[in-house]
């Protein structure tokens, strides 16, 4: 009796520690999103900046550092702008997530008036972008961290500037996990066979 009370005070212990230990994080895909149109000629661009297929920002597909460029779908196909629009995007989920990471495809391309959003709101939190997070002429993915609960996350960016496009490609999602309750079982078991090879071996564990 003694060992078995010391074994369920370990696993009271330690099991805890292992639940409450920072998740790991895995990738999620929105079942759709709801978001601004894209511009484009008709305010100033070149080509359009649409979204032709209302699934361009989660599709996988990322442009290149070179926006005009046509990867074989059309010239900056894989890029959705905005110039006198601030985007708002809201992204919908299957169920219940919890997002502990937004990443943002951008391109910046000054000698373009592509530029960084000077601010990017996800849910009710509000980030600060630098003008030179991203290195002038290239595309690149910026992180914000953060805890979103939800089965909608909405994302917003403002640019502080009538002439200025924002380019998005790719917006992407990561995800709490937590152990399955198999594992933990298995944590249980390990537990108890340590706390008996202790014993057998007279080791003082507690």
């Amino acid at each position: 009796m003694e060992f078995i009370r010391k074994w369920l005070i370990l696993s009271a212990l330690v099991l805890p520690c292992l639940w409450n230990s920072p998740a790991d994080a895995a990738p999620v895909v929105p079942t759709g999103y709801t978001a601004t149109p894209g511009e484009g000629t008709a305010q100033g661009g070149f080509y359009n900046y649409f979204d032709d297929t209302g699934r361009q920002l989660i599709d996988g597909s990322y442009g290149a550092n070179n926006w005009s460029a046509n990867l074989g779908n059309g010239i900056a196909y894989e890029w959705v702008g905005w110039k006198l629009a601030d985007p708002v995007i809201t992204f919908q989920f299957s169920g219940l997530v919890t997002i502990t990471q937004v990443g943002i495809d951008f391109n910046r391309a000054e000698s373009s008036q592509i530029f960084l959003p000077s601010t990017v709101s996800i849910g009710s939190t509000d980030f600060t972008v630098a003008p030179t997070a991203i290195p002038d002429g290239s595309r690149g993915t910026l992180f914000f961290n953060g805890l979103w609960v939800g089965s909608t996350l909405t994302i917003s960016s403002t640019d502080c500037s009538p002439i200025n496009w924002t380019f998005i490609d790719e917006i992407s999602f990561n995800v709490a996990t937590v152990p399955e309750p198999s594992v933990l079982a298995l944590l249980t078991v390990g537990l108890g066979c340590l706390a008996l090879r202790l014993r057998r071996k007279g080791v003082a564990y507690f």
